[in-house]
């Protein structure tokens, strides 16, 4: 006979727990070819403005390549107004992501101060994330951002001014591309930048979440050059700095 209580069965248990951290991979490359699913090397396409009046922009440069983290805008006549060179398809950005939260891609100009000889306009060639990268959204040229150039402009159409003044970059943390060299690695796999700036840009859309964690993804702007009447002569450069914030 069984001992009193033998029927009475006990369970006990033992909870298991674990953490899927969010990775990504993000590439930035320029002058890139469309409806790719990886990028190569685009066209060298510069629009030139109507609205310039007597300016011109070189159309064709000369060198640039979609690794080279450079964009040429050769020489530029400046006109009785603001003059305006588009860079079709300039700067694109490929994104494989595991984050269920999602996240942004801002975007603003190095430099710290509001630079009086040009500005920077940009144009979302898409707004939410594709398989492939996109094309211009700029079938004819924009014309030229009115207003000041050192103060606020109006871009033409679905252009945004880009902003100065970046904040603290943290270092191996930004994903930034000079252009006229890489500022970091290129092509670097790594954690997302902390710092948000202080003054920024959307780059492409205001919040992303990728529908797959095994796919890339892509966004894609131009980027035009604005060159004031009064443009002095000389060489100049600048460069974007690309910022990936988790939400």
């Amino acid at each position: 006979m069984a001992p009193a209580g033998a029927s009475t069965q006990y369970e006990a248990s033992v909870k298991f727990g674990w953490t899927i951290t969010a990775s990504f991979v993000a590439h930035v490359d320029v002058n890139y070819a469309t409806g790719q699913a990886a990028f190569a090397q685009g066209s060298n396409v510069i629009q030139q403005s109507a609205s310039g009046g007597s300016g011109t922009c070189t159309t064709t440069p000369p060198g640039d390549t979609y690794t080279s983290y450079t964009l040429t805008y050769g020489a530029i006549k400046p006109g009785t107004g603001n003059t305006g060179c588009n860079y079709q398809n300039a700067i694109g950005i490929s994104i494989l992501t595991n984050d269920s939260n999602g996240f942004t891609v801002l975007e603003s100009l190095g430099v710290t101060t509001t630079p009086t000889n040009h500005a920077i306009c940009v144009f979302p060639d898409s707004t939410t994330l594709s398989t492939t990268t996109p094309a211009s959204i700029n079938g004819t040229a924009p014309a030229a951002a009115t207003g000041a150039v050192g103060g606020t402009l109006t871009c033409a159409g679905t252009g945004v001014q880009l902003a100065n003044a970046p904040g603290t970059i943290v270092a191996g943390n930004s994903l930034g591309y000079d252009v006229t060299g890489p500022i970091g690695t290129n092509n670097p796999t790594g954690p997302y930048t902390t710092t948000t700036p202080s003054a920024s840009q959307v780059f492409g859309a205001a919040a992303i979440t990728p529908a797959s964690t095994t796919t890339t993804y892509f966004l894609g702007e131009d980027v035009q050059l604005i060159i004031p009447s009064n443009a002095a002569s000389g060489t100049f450069s600048d460069f974007v700095i690309l910022y990936f914030i988790p939400q």
